[in-house]
This record gives C-alpha cells, structure tokens and sequence, in this order.
C-alpha cells in the first residue's frame, strides 16, 4: 500500500499537512515554481503566540518541499523562495526557485567581443549561484546590458539565441540547448501498464510540414535571414540582435526544427510520484500494442501535483530522441 508523505518548509516553519501543492518545472521557462496551499485562517506557533499563517510567513523565506510514499520514495521536489502570498480561500503562498534572487540584482555591462560565459558570469557574481559545468562558451558580437536585473538579462539572452536557460536540480545556472540537460537520466513508461493518464498523440514526420525562418536585425535595422525546411509548411519565425554569423543562424534554425519535425508522440502522459520524472530527462515510452512507435522523447516539461485526492505527475514531451 502506498501511503503519501508531505512536508513543506517555509523559513523557520515545517508545515506536515497542506491542501495542495503544485510543482512546475520548464525548459522553456527561466524559474522553477511552486503554489502551496494551505486552510484558511491556519495559525503557527510563533515566539509563544498563535499567528495566521500569512502573516508569520514573509516575502523571501527559503522554501523546500519534500514529497513521497511513506516507506517507498522521498525527495525534495522543490527548493527556492516565497515570491507571493496570495490571502485567497484557501490561502496560496507562490514560490520560485533562485531565479528570484537574480530578479534583485542589478546587471550593468558593455561587451565589444564576448562569450555567453562571461555574461553569465556577470549575472551570478556576488550571489550564492554557480553556473552548470556544460554551458557552451559562445563567442558573441557586442552586448550591452542597461541597468537590468539578473532574470531580464536572462530572458534576453534566451530570447536572442533560442537558449534553454534555468536553475538545474544541482541548483546550478544552465543554458544551451535543452538536449545537453539531464543527460543519462531515463524513466520508462508503458502505455498499457503504469499511467494514470495517456494523452499522447501519433504523427509522422511527414506530417509535421514546418518551416523556420531566422532574422538577424542589426542596430541600423538591417536584417538578414535564412529559411530552412518545408516550403508549404507553418512558418516559425525568430529574431535576434546578438548572432550576425550566418553559419551560426542556420544551425540554430536547424536545432529548432529537429525539436518541432520528427516522427513520433507528442502530447503528456499522468502518472503517480513513482516513478521520478524531471524536465530534460529522457522518456522511454513502451507501447506493446503498437512496437513500431517505441522510443525515447525529450521531456520539456513536469508538473507535480500533491493533496488531499493524490499526487501526480503531468509529463509532457518534445522531440523524439
């Protein structure tokens, strides 16, 4: 029997029952998040006082959630900061991983020739983050940063070099491209035996008619572009101010359309806490009645959900490996 487990920590507070907690973990997104929620009008001991939790609770407590089966699996599915409290019924505490803390540092520089290492860099000093050990060192045209604060230097960056770009489970910095994360970690699924839920849908490659157009806009406002991939497809396009190098925009084209062409399962499966699935891990899917459309998919994407009816897994997937 699987007996669910829960413990919540909230700056000097260890919360063991809560209404619900949902967890989102995104390649496409810069921060981890996390909404737990909590009755209304629950109160914590505080310095021999009875206090409503939303009060004792403050803006930048240190936040980390432990979730599991008693007996069977226990791990820490999040770990950051409290963003928000949301007096809600019930009452909601938003939390977000250490990207809230780049979201308070101001970042100033001029670059005339730099590499994407040493913009990071600039980000992270003076902060408890590390940047990840397998971050490419990308040579960059001039960049300048105006008085921006560490997320929104981020998000130009991800933006402008179509970089995956969040904290990592080691709590370290990553960005590249999303099939360098979690690399050698597998979960294995059956679609006839250990889901809750199959949303998956089939196609072929063939059906998949894309074509990625890439724009490079200079100060002057003059473009470049290059077009790669079905002529009568959907057009995808980007732009960027940074890469004027027309080799290096056509292999980024190329890294986006082998994300978004490829024959196989798109779509999300539901499954229990067991077994451990993250966003950037490697999804082996198992399907018994049909072999032939067996393989493995990038996961971009997990949503973890825990309380009062279960808890549960949302995994969604990208391209096929």
């Amino acid at each position: 029997m699987f007996v669910l487990e829960g413990k919540v920590e909230i700056g000097n507070f260890i919360f063991n029952s809560v209404n619900e907690i949902e967890i989102t973990k995104s390649v496409e997104e810069l921060g981890d998040t996390a909404i737990i929620k909590f009755p209304n009008r629950f109160k914590v001991k505080q310095n021999g006082t009875q206090n409503l939790t939303e009060e004792a609770i403050k803006i930048g407590d240190k936040v980390i959630i432990t979730l599991g089966y008693e007996g069977k699996y226990s791990g820490i599915e999040f770990t950051g900061y409290v963003k928000k409290i949301s007096p809600k019924i019930p009452l909601e505490i938003h939390c977000e991983d250490a990207i809230w803390v780049l979201r308070r540092k101001n970042v100033v520089g001029s670059w005339v020739e730099t590499t994407l290492k040493e913009i990071l860099k600039e980000v992270v000093k003076d902060t408890s983050i590390e940047l990840a050990d397998n971050i490419q060192d990308m040579k960059l045209d001039k960049w300048i940063i105006k008085n921006a604060n560490g997320a929104q230097v981020l998000e130009s960056i991800k933006k402008d070099l179509l970089m995956s770009i969040f904290i990592n489970d080691e709590g370290k910095l990553y960005c590249g491209l999303q099939q360098l994360t979690n690399i050698g970690q597998t979960v294995v699924y059956d679609l006839n035996y250990n889901l809750v839920a199959n949303n998956l849908e089939f196609k072929s490659k063939e059906d998949r008619r894309i074509k990625i157009k890439f724009t490079y806009i200079s100060s002057s406002n003059k473009r470049t572009s290059i077009e790669i991939g079905d002529t009568d497809g959907n057009q995808v396009e980007y732009n960027t101010s940074v890469v004027s190098d027309e080799k290096q925009l056509i292999e980024m084209a190329k890294a986006e359309l082998e994300k978004l062409k490829y024959d196989g399962f798109s779509g999300d499966v539901v499954s229990f806490l067991i077994p451990f699935a993250t966003r950037g891990m490697k999804a082996k899917i198992i399907d018994k009645e049909h072999p032939n459309r067996e393989g493995s998919y990038f996961i971009k994407k997990v949503v973890t959900t825990f309380g009062m009816s279960g808890a549960r897994r949302r995994v969604e997937l990208s391209n096929k490996l």
